[in-house]
């Protein structure tokens, strides 16, 4: 089912398809709720002033270990 690169990447990630696949929608919506979070501070920057670099640092301190 997997391409050898896929399978290669799992193995790396540690995660099996349905976990990488959870794990990636999981933050692919993160990410998206954070749009009108940058809009928002865009428009008006006193507010969400660091919402959206801090939660992107944790993303990848999480992903990182």
């Amino acid at each position: 089912m997997f391409s050898r690169k896929c399978k290669e990447h799992l193995e790396e990630a540690n995660e099996s398809g349905c976990e990488h696949l959870t794990h990636a929608v999981s933050m692919a919506m993160t990410l998206q709720l954070l749009v009108p979070i940058i809009i928002i501070h865009g428009l008006m920057p006193r507010f969400f002033n660091k919402t959206a670099t801090d939660t992107m640092k944790k993303i990848v301190e999480d992903r990182n270990g």
